[in-house]
């Protein structure tokens, strides 16, 4: 009776819709792996770059274009399982992650980051639950906690690199240099400003056309000088021509009242951006 009734079960699940039977595999695959701790077999890749970046198993190698290779023998947690048609996707987070360097003016700077892999594995279109836990279980050595990953004796026993040495007080002397490098950036795009409201104040007109225009374009460009202290460093401004029916002279006080009232928002703005310098490290 129990043949009978395993043999039921079979002809049942062969003669679902694959898409209930990925979701029923999805399901399944995900009640024993999700949230466990493994270590991996093959050697994985990815970029550390917040995302999970694809592995593709061939055989027992992982292929991927990701940037940094990790030996086999990684520690990783199971976020989750995805099935598709012909491919089951295990999505990990390594346990370890990595620094990374990266240079900002005379100093180099290490930023800890995350690694995460979406591991493909093929897998036949129609396969059982069982085979695909058997393929699993060839890549993953599946425990219930770090703690038990760790004494696995497959683990490969890679740390994240430590910090350098004093890397604190190098920190301290970047963010001091760092502060100083803003204000002296805010203070020439201020430097800018002024000289570019003086050239414009040198320039006025008393025609009444151009003085007409001018007030015009004092309340077209007052509202133009937005965004934060970043972008105001960036800023560039470019003066609506204005009608075109109008004469040269309005037109020309017209844009002259925008370029002066911008910069007057502009220097008004960044004066707000200057930033408290840290007194460097002793």
């Amino acid at each position: 009776m129990r043949s009978l009734a395993g043999l039921s079960v079979l002809l049942l699940w062969s003669t679902l819709p694959a898409g209930v039977r990925a979701a029923g595999l999805e399901e399944s695959l995900n009640a024993h792996w999700r949230s466990g701790w493994v270590v991996v077999r093959p050697s994985l890749a990815s970029s550390c770059d917040g995302y999970y970046n694809d592995n593709f198993m061939a055989g027992d190698r992982a292929e991927s274009s990701a940037r940094r290779r990790f030996d086999p023998g990684e520690l990783a947690r199971v976020e989750r399982i995805g099935v598709k048609r012909g491919r089951v996707d295990v999505f990990l987070d390594l346990a370890e992650g990595v620094l990374e360097e990266r240079h900002d003016g005379p100093f180099t700077l290490y930023d800890p980051k995350e690694c995460q892999v979406q591991l493909q594995v093929p897998v036949p279109a129609r396969a059982e639950a069982g085979a695909v836990e058997a393929r699993l279980s060839e890549l993953f050595e599946l425990r219930d906690s770090r703690q038990e990953a760790e004494a696995s004796p497959s683990w490969n026993r890679r740390r994240r690199e430590p910090f350098p040495d004093n890397y604190e007080q190098t920190l301290a002397a970047y963010e001091s240099w760092k502060a100083a490098q803003t204000n002296a950036a805010v203070m020439a795009r201020l430097d800018s400003a002024i000289e570019e409201a003086a050239r414009i104040n040198d320039r006025l007109r008393s025609e009444p056309e151009y003085l007409e225009g001018f007030a015009k374009g004092v309340d077209r460009g007052r509202d133009r000088a937005q965004g934060d202290c970043p972008g105001l460093l960036r800023a560039s401004f470019s003066p609506d021509s204005g009608d075109r029916g109008k004469s040269s002279d309005w037109r020309r006080g017209y844009e002259d009242g925008q370029r002066l009232a911008w910069n007057l928002e502009l220097m008004r703005r960044l004066k707000g951006c200057f930033v408290p310098v840290p007194a460097p490290p002793q």
